[in-house]
């Protein structure tokens, strides 16, 4: 049922205050972990995923690693692009329903069942969450006087951005999959709010009977009991003990670092001059330079470490050849791309190939 009145609002939490905004010239990121599961999605109903990709400017290829980044409006593009495209008006509720806990990270479920209580998962699920998508917020507010917490998310766009509608219940429905980690499969908020206008629509709302809809909230959340905070995770079963680490990169806050992390999901394009890197920033290429330049860099050694960490992620794979490695980064021979390795490592490919081994 849906209700206009001022719900989360009108707790006080000023969220506005704590929204961490780009200061820094930083390009608005979104690491691959995200993006992947509406690829996903989209492949399983048949869409065209890959021109989609194309039409928004994105490389197809950067789905091979949940580390890469892209482009925060790029991601968004594709999202709007194709909910419109395929007519699936609730795409990004069906996305995030599909794949709950792990829309954050493939692994995200693990490493909550891995947490005593489900206030100490939603702390670690919100800090891997704020570091790997510029803009974004998420957290848990707690009302002593209603006797409620609240799991919000603030996402990294605005209500002006036509992609706040997907990204709204794709938030909220990941956090409603977090929240299930520990209340079960078929648990549900009492209440969800939401900063739009919008009516959901039917598929939506029969899904979510019994919970009261707020609109026009300053942030998307859901509310639950307090006392639902102290539960341990709902399966019996323990969780895995060779559960791998989480080690991902957290978004960088200056151009040149958000250049170098966004660089690697686009290293197998053959157009990687200036002009390609400064659309990437949303800036001119004279720009572009003469920051860079204030910075103490340049664009030539950006994509220089930016090819070396893409390297030095092959180079750990043993059926991969130098020079196979050299030819996909671009580099016209294995010298060239040896010569430009060692300039970083201090050593060569093959060098490091056998140091990793060991």
């Amino acid at each position: 049922m849906a209700d206009t009145s001022a719900g989360f609002d009108g707790l006080g939490l000023n969220l506005m205050g704590r929204h961490s905004r780009n200061g820094t010239g930083s390009i608005p990121s979104h690491r691959v972990a995200i993006l992947r599961p509406f690829a996903r999605f989209l492949t399983d109903v048949g869409a065209p995923v890959e021109r989609g990709f194309q039409r928004a400017c994105l490389p197809y290829l950067a789905l091979e690693n949940v580390d890469n980044y892209v482009p925060s409006q790029r991601f968004y593009g594709f999202l709007v692009d194709m909910a419109f495209r395929e007519g699936i008006e609730d795409l990004g509720f069906h996305v995030g329903q599909s794949n709950g806990a792990d829309n954050v990270d493939p692994h995200l479920t693990e490493l909550l069942r891995r947490s005593p209580t489900l206030y100490q998962g939603l702390v670690a699920a919100t800090d891997l969450a704020n570091k790997t998508v510029t803009h974004s917020q998420m957290g848990i507010w707690q009302s002593s006087r209603s006797g409620r917490a609240y799991f919000y998310h603030r996402p990294s766009c605005d209500l002006a951005n036509p992609a706040i509608r997907q990204i709204g219940w794709f938030g909220i429905m990941t956090l409603i999959g977090m929240a299930r980690v520990f209340t079960g499969p078929h648990w549900q908020p009492i209440e969800i709010g939401l900063m739009t206008r919008h009516e959901p629509c039917l598929s939506i709302r029969e899904q979510l009977r019994g919970t009261r809809l707020r609109h026009s909230q300053p942030c998307s959340y859901i509310a639950l009991e307090r006392s639902l905070l102290s539960l341990p995770p709902w399966s019996d079963e323990a969780a895995p003990s060779a559960f791998p680490t989480l080690t991902f990169k957290p978004l960088a806050n200056d151009l040149a670092g958000s250049l170098k992390q966004i660089l690697p999901a686009y290293i197998e394009e053959r157009d990687l001059s200036v002009g390609f890197a400064a659309e990437l920033c949303n800036t001119s290429r004279r720009s572009l330079q003469r920051k860079l330049g204030e910075m103490g860099t340049s664009y030539s050694e950006v994509l220089d470490h930016a090819r070396f960490d893409v390297a030095s992620r092959m180079l750990q794979d043993p059926d991969m050849k130098v020079l196979d490695v050299a030819h996909r980064l671009g580099y016209s021979d294995p010298t060239s791309f040896s010569r430009a390795f060692r300039r970083i490592a201090g050593i060569s490919p093959r060098v490091y190939r056998t140091a990793y081994r060991h």
